[in-house]
Order: C-alpha cells, then sequence, then structure tokens
C-alpha cells in the first residue's frame, strides 16, 4: 500500500485530504506539530516540522512514497510576521525530504503569489505579490521547483484559491458570518461584494489535492480550483441562504483591499484532465 504523508494532516484541508486518501485505498501518515514524548503510532508522525533535524526527517521520512505539505501558520491573515520568518525553515523541510529519498512531493500554493491581477490564472502567469503570505509562497514554490530539479523529484505546486465547506474551522469570511449569526447580529459588513472570485468546496478540494498529489505525468504548477469566476456577493448570499441563517449581508462597510483584484480564477484545465484520467 502507497504511504502518503501529510503535514498540517489536523488543519482544515488536512483533515479533509486525509480523508479522501484513506477512502482510495492508500495509506495517509498524519504529520502533526507535537511535543509529546511518547512514540508516535504507525500512521502519525508527531514533529515540529520547521525545527526537525536533517537526520529526524530522514528517519521518519525514508520509507515514504509521497508527501503533501499543507502545514502553514497564519494563511488567512495575509500580514502576520510568521510568513517571512518561517519560509525558510519550510523550505529547509522541504530539502531534507528530498535528500531522505521522498521522489514525490505536493506543496501547497495560494493564488496571492500572483498579486494583483485580472482574469484567469494559468500556471504561465507572471507572479508579483505584494503581501508576505503570497511573497513567502512564492519564494517557497521558486526555491523548492530548483531543489526539485537538483534532487530529481517530482514536484506539483498545488495552487489553492478560495474554499467553501466544514466552514466553522475555516477561519474565513463564512467562519466570521457563523459566529456573527450565533452572536445573534443582523447584519455583517462587506465590502463592494462585487468581486469575482474562483470559489471551490472543500471535498471537491480534497480530490483535487489528492489525484494531483498521486500522480507524476504533470508536475510543476497545478491550480487546484473550480475554474469558474462567481462574485463574493453572490457567494455570501447563498451561503446566507443555504445555511438558513437569519443575518444580512451589508456592503460597501469596508474599503476593498489594494491586491484584491476585481475579478481573478484559475483554470482548471490540467486538474480536470487529471481527475479524468485518473
Amino acid at each position: 500500500m502507497n504511504k502518503i504523508a501529510v503535514t498540517g494532516a489536523s488543519g482544515y484541508i488536512g483533515k479533509h485530504v486525509v480523508n479522501i486518501i484513506h477512502e482510495k485505498g492508500f495509506q495517509p501518515i498524519s504529520v502533526v506539530n507535537s511535543n509529546a514524548l511518547e512514540k508516535p503510532v504507525e500512521t502519525t508522525i508527531k514533529m515540529n516540522i520547521l525545527n526537525a533535524s536533517r537526520e529526524e526527517v530522514i528517519d521518519r521520512f525514508s520509507k515514504i512514497d509521497t508527501v503533501i505539505h499543507l502545514a502553514w501558520q497564519s494563511g488567512f491573515n495575509h500580514h502576520d510576521e510568521c510568513h517571512l520568518k518561517n519560509v525558510a525553515k519550510h523550505l529547509n523541510f522541504i530539502e531534507n525530504l528530498m535528500i531522505a529519498g521522498v521522489k514525490n512531493i505536493s506543496i501547497a500554493g495560494t493564488m496571492h503569489e500572483v498579486g494583483y491581477f485580472v482574469g484567469e490564472i494559468n500556471n504561465e502567469t507572471p507572479c508579483n505579490p505584494i503581501n508576505p503570505y503570497g511573497i513567502s509562497k512564492n519564494y517557497l514554490r521558486q526555491a523548492s521547483l530548483y531543489l526539485a530539479n537538483k534532487y530529481n523529484c517530482n514536484l506539483k505546486w498545488l495552487r489553492m484559491y478560495y474554499i467553501l465547506g466544514d466552514d466553522i474551522n475555516s477561519n474565513s469570511i463564512f467562519t466570521k458570518i457563523l459566529i456573527a449569526n450565533q452572536e445573534n447580529k443582523t447584519t455583517f459588513p462587506l465590502n463592494t461584494g462585487e468581486m469575482l472570485y474562483d470559489f471551490i468546496k472543500i471535498e471537491d478540494l480534497a480530490k483535487q489535492i489528492f489525484v494531483a498529489a498521486k500522480q507524476n505525468n504533470i508536475t510543476g504548477i497545478i491550480n487546484c480550483c473550480s475554474g469558474k469566476p462567481v462574485s463574493l456577493r453572490t457567494t455570501v448570499e447563498k451561503f446566507i441562504s443555504d445555511n438558513g441563517l437569519d443575518i444580512k449581508p451589508e456592503y460597501n462597510v469596508f474599503p476593498v483591499r489594494e491586491y484584491d483584484s476585481p475579478a481573478i480564477w484559475g483554470s482548471s484545465k490540467i486538474i480536470k484532465k487529471l481527475i479524468n484520467d485518473d
């Protein structure tokens, strides 16, 4: 049975990816951050990956076929100082995986690597990130692809967009709407709501991540997305309706952030091909 390790396995996306790996008949190995001293069970690796030594990584990962690296801190706070402080540690972990002999590595990317852009993003779209989160992810992508060539590793950069589902655990705008409704607030403040974004359900995203990660025919950037631009206004109002919430969106309360595009979505051409071929 192929072993697929998932860093950030206890996180919002990671839990769903671990579930789909198991459902598809593979053996998921959950990589979780813990200072526990007891010996981890076979299907769990307890490790602080950002501080793990090369010897530790080699010892725990040398017999694993595939690694999906989802772990990241403060992904919803694009200006948190931890992005720039930790990115070199992420790269060190990725290189140690390659030295350990892992030949199939997938890493979570983000549309924020691209920066301000209007239209459909494909794997040739130039990147000019303008916040610490995007800058850090863009650097990690470029450096990881360089190392993949150096160590002859199949590397997939899974560029993600906006996610729906399991919302109470996501720390997204939809989480905040649920919390506001629970607090009996009657309105929820937003910007114009007119921007077009690429939204995907968490279950569909997990399937895309699995399908992209387990194959080696296509490497490099792979958009994990719906490929369909939908307005924030439409998505929020559908979310409120679908969940039977007693709250109304209040538009034009907040300004649009300087790096928010009026219309941006991913090309789903590659991921659709991989799913069709699976």
